[in-house]
């Protein structure tokens, strides 16, 4: 018999039925259909300015020589700006004599070698010139526009399933008492079997004692190989670092979802220009504290280690720990131990029930 009287006809059931379709169906579509025209929205308002802009400077660009005014750096606090940008403004004379104020915005290399009230070559579109960059234009890049493509086909993807999903809304409540595939679930010995409509059907029949140990067991497993590999990295620190004067060249945080509380966090990092003992210059960047990333400032020496062999792979001295936290190590056993034997548990007693043995 259904767990949830499938035989039984009535109100109620028909009242099941008309939900379980509503759900698996119309609600499903409107959703997808929301979600992609989100994610369209946005991809679409970020790039479709640029993308315009590009477009007018690839076929009516004209080149100028620019006067630099002033040279900004914007950098990055916890209650303003979460990244550092450099910006330079500059004024210039179109050809038929009009003059013209603009910015743009530039990397710290570009930045650097701008000479503050210099000169400086920048493009204009001629039928609009307050559009206008530093340097040249190709056009529209190819990132741009596949960008562009995918996310207006997206949009149109999602108004698609909206529309999907809203005529199957009108069209729920008539075919629910002849249409709906009947839905019920089935318990017993500590194992569970679901079936559901053709879209939806599955069978299940999971050991709680496999599903928890399998999930124990990875999640053990994987803090266990994190903490292994921070350990060697810290020890190749301890082995083979080398100190350096590092210039501060942006800060940045942003926020990500931690899965393990279950919160928002912010996470702050730093990217900085050092010069090797062999005189290479290389770019690094690292992830720290609040209040370290609140003391450093742009534009000033920082200490930093990096390894010998290895330039690319640098952080911050005071960052160089020399040990992977215990925490992580103790935490990562005993959830790999546990789920170990409750996963050996699981499949000695689906072994034993498959047998036909005692229960």
């Amino acid at each position: 018999m259904s767990a949830f009287a499938g035989d039984r006809q009535g109100p109620g059931l028909m009242q099941f039925r008309y939900r379980w379709q509503i759900q698996s169906r119309a609600a499903s579509l409107l959703f997808a259909g929301a979600v992609l025209l989100l994610i369209s929205y946005i991809f679409i308002a970020l790039l479709a300015k640029d993308t315009y802009h590009a477009h007018q400077l690839a076929t009516d660009g004209r080149m100028a020589t620019a006067t630099v005014i002033q040279k900004i750096v914007h950098r990055a606090s916890d209650n303003g700006t979460s990244n550092t940008s450099y910006e330079v403004k500059y004024n210039f004379s179109t050809a038929d004599g009009r003059k013209v104020e603009g910015s743009d915005t530039v990397d710290s290399d570009t930045w650097e070698r701008i000479a503050d009230r210099g000169p400086l070559d920048v493009q204009y579109a001629a039928s609009d010139p307050t559009i206008n960059r530093i340097g040249t234009t190709s056009g529209v890049s190819m990132i741009g526009a596949t960008s562009l493509i995918v996310a207006s086909a997206l949009g149109l993807l999602g108004a698609t399933l909206a529309v999907k999903g809203l005529l199957a809304l009108r069209t729920a409540p008539e075919s629910a008492d002849s249409t709906a595939p009947d839905t019920h679930a089935v318990a017993s010995h500590g194992w569970t079997t679901v079936v559901g409509p053709p879209l939806l059907q599955f069978p299940a029949r999971v050991s709680p004692g496999i599903m928890i140990g399998g999930i124990l067991l990875v999640c053990g497993l994987t803090l266990l190989l994190l903490n292994a590999l921070y350990s060697r990295q810290e020890r190749l620190f301890e082995a083979e670092g080398m100190r350096a004067t590092a210039l501060v060249l942006a800060k940045s945080s942003h926020v990500v979802y931690n899965q393990q509380n279950r919160l928002l966090e912010t996470k702050y990092d730093i990217t900085y220009r050092f010069a090797t003992q062999a005189g290479e210059l290389v770019q690094g960047s690292d992830e720290i504290d609040w209040r370290t990333w609140k003391s450093i400032r742009e534009r000033e020496p920082i200490q930093i280690v990096y390894l010998r062999d290895s330039p690319a792979r640098s952080r911050l001295a005071a960052n160089v720990s020399g040990a992977a936290p215990r925490i992580t190590r103790v935490l990562g056993a005993a959830l790999a131990a546990s789920g170990s034997l409750l996963l050996g548990y699981g499949i000695f007693d689906a072994t034993r029930k498959h047998r036909g043995g005692p229960r």
